[in-house]
């Protein structure tokens, strides 16, 4: 009787963990990687909404999931041993940054701030030295200018240079007064120049936007992320952004994915196949340095503003600019070999030393700009040539 009350309850056990196991797998599908699992989000009708608004589409494009083949073929001009063509599935919608994050953007949220001094050319010298000199004298301001400014301006003042440092700070200052004079004193400033208020406006809000508009560059992997955090904390403050989702750094398969938009050529822009300082801020300064048929060598030897009010080069077909040259961008995954097999939604390994860097920079040739080309640093590294762009999307971990 014992007997046949164990063989009962066994199979009872067995047929219940079967419909557990039916249940359970339902929403799911296999995957050959430990992380991360098909998740196969999905989103309210309110937080789609909150992705239409204005305040997402004018900074981010939506990118859809799909499969690309990621890597670069065997005959690829350039190719590294460690771009292993294989196929990679990208299962989960994302949102990714138009363009690289500005210094403005960076120096947006409090904590992070970080004010460069940058290079002011001598013809400009006159525009800053009349300001300063015009609040000096004005009632409400001269009492309230900072001593940083003073030294600044003084240093102008003092220098036959052709350049000189310029603080980053006492350049947004100087344009907030500006905004803050009355018109009898902008006219009598402008009037100096021979110049209308107008044009005297444009002249010193251009000089604070090639500064505040390059994109930020000497961060650490560490100091992006925390960016990314900050930016999602901050969101999370007015309800702008989906629950589910986060402000963070792009895979490494994210990014390729964006950056073809499509092609499988050496890059993602036109028919792929050139690739210069025409069309991207790199050092296209010799015949050897460039891929594809170009007559111009260009290397701008410097970064250059990057954002919707200059556009200096062309966005790839999916609405992305400056993924080729301009700065390195960090990507999440820890740098490891590429799979030979079909991928889905990869992210790197658990452990690692060194941490993705895609894109290329201003300072190097197409050939290390291509769609495919990795690199790989220790993420305390803050270069010159280093900055990144956001990703709205899925926790990855």
């Amino acid at each position: 009787m014992k007997l046949l009350q164990f063989i009962f309850f066994s199979l009872l056990v067995a047929s219940c963990s079967d419909e557990i196991k039916k249940e359970s797998s339902g929403n799911s599908r296999p995957s050959k990687l430990p992380f991360p699992i098909i998740r196969n989000f999905e989103l309210s009708k309110k937080d789609l909404q909150k992705l239409e608004h204005s305040a997402i589409k004018s900074k981010f494009v939506k990118i859809k999931p799909g499969e690309f083949m990621m890597g670069s073929p065997r005959d690829e001009e350039s190719r590294d041993t460690d771009e292993t063509l294989h196929k990679v599935e990208i299962s989960e919608v994302f949102y990714i940054s138009k363009f690289e994050t500005t210094v403005q953007e960076w120096n947006s949220l409090a904590s992070m701030k970080q004010y460069n001094p940058f290079r002011l050319k001598k013809p400009d010298y006159a525009l800053i030295i009349t300001l300063y000199n015009t609040l000096l004298s004005h009632p409400s301001f001269k009492n309230e200018l900072a001593s940083f400014l003073k030294e600044d301006v003084e240093r102008l003042i003092e220098s036959e240079e052709n350049s000189n440092s310029f603080d980053l700070q006492s350049m947004v200052d100087l344009v907030d007064y500006w905004n803050q004079l009355g018109q009898n004193f902008k006219k009598k400033i402008a009037g100096s120049f021979t110049l209308s208020v107008g044009e005297y406006t444009n002249l010193i809000t251009n000089l604070l936007d090639n500064q505040n508009q390059l994109p930020i560059n000497r961060v650490s992997y560490t100091q992006a992320v925390a960016f990314c955090h900050k930016l999602t904390e901050e969101a999370r403050k007015i309800d702008s952004i989906p629950k589910k989702m986060i402000y963070r750094l792009p895979t490494e398969a994210e990014w390729e994915y964006a950056c073809r938009a499509g092609s499988q050529g050496v890059c993602g822009l036109g028919n792929g196949k050139n690739l210069s300082g025409l069309n991207a801020n790199l050092d296209g300064g010799t015949e050897e340095y460039i891929i594809g048929d170009v007559s111009t060598l260009i290397n701008r030897k410097k970064l250059i503003p990057v954002g919707k009010k200059f556009k200096r080069f062309p966005a790839n077909s999916w609405g992305i600019f400056d993924m080729h040259g301009s700065v390195m961008e960090w990507c999440y995954d820890f740098y490891a070999k590429y799979p030979e097999r079909r991928v889905v939604n990869p992210i790197g390994p658990l452990y690692g030393k060194k941490r993705v860097l895609r894109g290329g920079s201003f300072f190097r040739t197409a050939h290390d700009c291509r769609s495919a080309n990795r690199e790989s640093v220790d993420p305390s590294w803050r270069g010159s040539e280093i900055g990144f762009r956001v990703v709205l999307g899925f926790p990855l971990r």
